[in-house]
């Protein structure tokens, strides 16, 4: 019985082995890869079916024996014998490529996959190996190379910027000069990053961002953004963006790409075309503004030096009229200082916007002195008393020579225009703090008639000329403010007497101390 059970058992165990060999002669006979099986020094004991059709050998034998190596071109005949030898440590080799002698004189790139096993019936390691035909892959990846490095060569030769991103607006690629104003040496170092990672502001890269997003969420281009960008050698340049939304074969939205073209220079050019016209604009409305004041006050000034001279013949032919001809006489010579001054005063104010930003240290009280003194000679005849008061003995500040014609101007309207017996002229300096920086303060209070609240801001302005109800020169008062704009200061006029401006004006400035 027992010997009945062993024999019944030895049956099924070479049943089942003849089961596995025609298994495993099916698999590897219909397997469309090469199979071959090869012993440790590299002799191939087996070849599967399929082999035949991509080596030049025709039967079983003329592979049978021969060396693995010797299947492989000369140019890795080396690598293969190296990495066995790391297969006989233990070593698995999967997937990798070597070059191998095909059928008629031809070649054809293999794909290795190694794997070691032992035989029960003589306990020896062999070696099965599949290899796949990749040649028409690498074909194809060697296109693909090629037009992906023919594309990145056109893109580098074109002088628009070019990037792409990904829906998360991280960069997957640039053209060379993308990189370039990016600070990075090669267009392959910006892959994985960020705007927030170049060296643009942080205001601009979240503006990126946000476009980057509004274009991949509305699944819309957007067209010739004007935006700025602060570029790695520091160059603050204006781009017209375009960012156009990126589809797969599903038409899902897988990123952008945007194409940026550099219009700094365009935009600087409009800027100096707009400054330009500005200044043009300026200088016509101060040409218009001297022709004005011109025809006015010339016409004034003329108009008084005609009346005097009839008068004065008028009168001359009578003896007791001397006196009225020393009045008449009085008034022409006012009416030539009054011409001479408007010339000066237009020579000066063309001239402010050269010089009046040269800013230098200057002693206003000393200064003072010398515009009192000069007004004291322009009107000898007339009682004037002044009075200065000041804490300091010397103050300094921000100015220029210039400023000596701002005293001179207030304080000759503040006589010109006070027909009181005696003009009384109070003069006080003092310091005061505005937003923590140090300004000298000077008011020029006088007894006149005073300005009406109404003709208080437009006393100052350029095309105020004289009239019947202000009488003042046209440009002497322009002249101040322009003047004291220039210092960065400030002028304006109050009651001298607060809500009761027939008490007289209070002309006030304030110019910054001059520190050292």
């Amino acid at each position: 019985m027992v010997n009945d059970n062993h024999e019944s058992n030895q049956l099924n165990i070479e049943y089942l082995n003849q089961i596995k060999d025609g298994v495993f002669n099916t698999l590897v006979n219909e397997f469309p890869d090469i199979v071959l099986i090869f012993d440790e020094e590299g002799r191939i004991v087996y070849v599967s079916r399929n082999t035949f059709s991509y080596f030049d050998i025709q039967t079983e034998n003329g592979l049978l024996g021969k060396n693995f190596q010797e299947l492989a071109t000369s140019d890795y005949k080396e690598k293969i014998k190296k990495d066995l030898n790391q297969a006989k440590e233990g070593k698995s080799l999967s997937m990798f490529e070597y070059e191998f002698y095909g059928r008629n004189g031809s070649k054809f790139i293999g794909e290795l996959s190694l794997s070691h096993f032992i035989h029960q019936k003589d306990n020896k390691k062999y070696f099965l190996g599949i290899i796949r035909d990749i040649t028409n892959q690498k074909i194809i990846e060697i296109e693909l190379r090629e037009n992906k490095q023919m594309l990145q060569l056109v893109m580098d030769n074109i002088p628009q910027l070019i990037s792409w991103k990904d829906v998360n607006s991280t960069y997957l690629g640039c053209n060379k000069n993308f990189a370039r104003i990016a600070g990075l040496n090669n267009p392959v170092d910006i892959i994985g990053k960020t705007d927030y990672e170049l060296p643009w502001k942080i205001s601009e890269a979240e503006s990126f961002f946000e476009t980057d997003q509004l274009v991949i969420n509305t699944n819309k281009p957007e067209y010739h953004i004007i935006e700025p960008q602060l570029q790695a050698d520091g160059k603050q340049a204006w781009l017209d963006t375009n960012k156009i939304p990126l589809h797969n074969s599903k038409e899902e939205v897988v990123g952008i790409i945007c194409t940026y073209e550099d219009i700094t220079e365009r935009v600087n050019s409009d800027t100096a075309l707009k400054n330009s016209e500005l200044k043009y604009k300026e200088a016509y409305n101060r040409a218009e503004f001297y022709k004005d004041v011109f025809a006015h006050d010339v016409s004034n000034i003329l108009q008084g030096i005609l009346f005097s001279v009839e008068l004065c013949r008028y009168n001359s032919k009578e003896s007791r009229k001397v006196k009225d001809l020393e009045n008449f006489f009085d008034i022409i010579e006012d009416q030539v200082s009054r011409g001479a001054n408007l010339v000066s005063n237009v020579r000066k104010i063309s001239s402010i916007d050269d010089i009046g930003s040269k800013l230098e240290k200057v002693e206003v009280c000393n200064l003072l002195n010398v515009s009192i003194e000069n007004i004291k000679k322009s009107f000898s005849k007339r009682k004037i008393t002044f009075s200065l008061k000041k804490k300091y003995e010397y103050l300094y500040v921000q100015a220029n020579h210039l400023i000596l014609d701002i005293f001179n101007n207030i304080l000759y309207n503040a006589v010109k225009h006070n027909k009181r017996p005696t003009v009384k002229i109070a003069i006080d300096i003092t310091k005061k703090f505005i937003e923590n920086e140090s300004v000298i303060k000077l008011e020029f209070k006088d007894n006149g008639f005073g300005i009406p609240d109404a003709q208080k801001l437009s006393i100052f302005e350029r095309n105020t000329i004289e009239s019947k109800n202000f009488n003042r020169i046209g440009l002497g008062l322009s002249l101040v403010k322009r003047l004291i704009e220039n210092y960065n200061g400030e002028i304006w006029v109050e009651d001298r007497i607060e809500g009761d401006y027939t008490q007289g004006s209070n002309f006030v400035i304030l110019i910054r101390e001059y520190i050292d």
